[in-house]
């Protein structure tokens, strides 16, 4: 097993504001998935703001607190059976199974969670730390959000996730429309220009390798066509009032105080472990 604390230190402490600090948290959480996903030839691709920032900011979006990635189907089942067995244990890996009174599931499958930190400390009942959004992508959608979200609802009856990736499957398998690649990404008016949020099998062909921050990750060879069917002109700055992650001033996460789950540490522990090994 590789030792993560010596190869992806955790550095959040070195973060000069409180933003700063989940930042780090959230890129050694992408350092460590990556990392896993070579060893593994699992492949992933950044979605999203995410992958704006890479092609704008060379990294994430400078008041962004979140991070999001996809992988295909395929990929994903991979991650989950030889990448998530090998992750730290200061990371938990969150679906359905994993934290059965997780809500949003259905919008997104999976997260890594740190669990050394919180987002709201308002809730007890599904894992909270900051985190890094899985996002499955089946090319088994037709090309428009309506469509996608008619789908999804009808996808939704069959109330089990193991089932709705079957029928996902025979859909990819069977189907002779043109399908593209979506996945049940919050399908929110607020949130993307609407009718866009879709990623074109021509777009998905292959990956290639960005900087972000201080490491390469993976994007769609289609990331120019992606960005600007959900952004419009995606290198222009949004108004400064605008410029704000998806957490308010007053509910900003906390990096150093778990959530209320039992899948959590301490850091003061942490730091007094550090102190005795050193």
């Amino acid at each position: 097993m590789a030792n993560f604390d010596l190869l992806f230190p955790d550095e959040r402490e070195k973060g000069q504001t409180n933003l700063k600090q989940c930042q780090l948290v959230m890129l050694r959480m992408l350092k460590i998935l990556d990392f896993l996903c070579i060893k593994h030839d699992i492949k992933y691709f950044l979605i999203g703001g995410s992958l704006l920032g890479a092609i704008r900011h060379k990294g994430l979006i400078p008041w962004d607190d979140d991070l999001d990635i996809g992988m295909t189907r395929d990929n994903y089942e991979k991650f989950v059976e030889y990448a998530v067995p090998e992750l730290p244990a200061d990371i938990f890996f969150q679906n359905d199974e994993t934290d059965p009174k997780y809500p949003y599931s259905e919008q997104v499958e999976a997260r890594l969670r740190d669990k050394y930190s919180n987002y709201t400390r308002k809730n007890d009942k599904w894992h909270e730390g900051l985190q890094v959004d899985i996002f499955v992508y089946d090319r088994a959608f037709l090309p428009h959000n309506w469509c996608i979200i008619l789908q999804n609802i009808l996808l939704g009856l069959l109330r089990n996730h193991k089932r709705r990736a079957i029928v996902l499957k025979w859909i990819e398998k069977n189907f002779l429309f043109r399908l593209v690649y979506a996945s049940s990404y919050l399908q929110n008016l607020g949130m993307w220009k609407f009718g866009t949020n879709y990623i074109k099998e021509n777009e998905l062909d292959s990956l290639v390798k960005t900087k972000f921050e201080d490491m390469e990750v993976l994007i769609p060879i289609g990331w120019d066509s992606c960005l600007r069917r959900q952004y419009g002109n995606y290198m222009q700055m949004p108004p400064v009032e605008k410029q704000q992650g998806h957490h308010s001033i007053t509910d900003m996460p906390d990096p150093f105080t778990p959530c209320k789950h039992n899948e959590i540490l301490q850091w003061e522990n942490r730091k007094s472990l550090t102190q005795k090994i050193a």
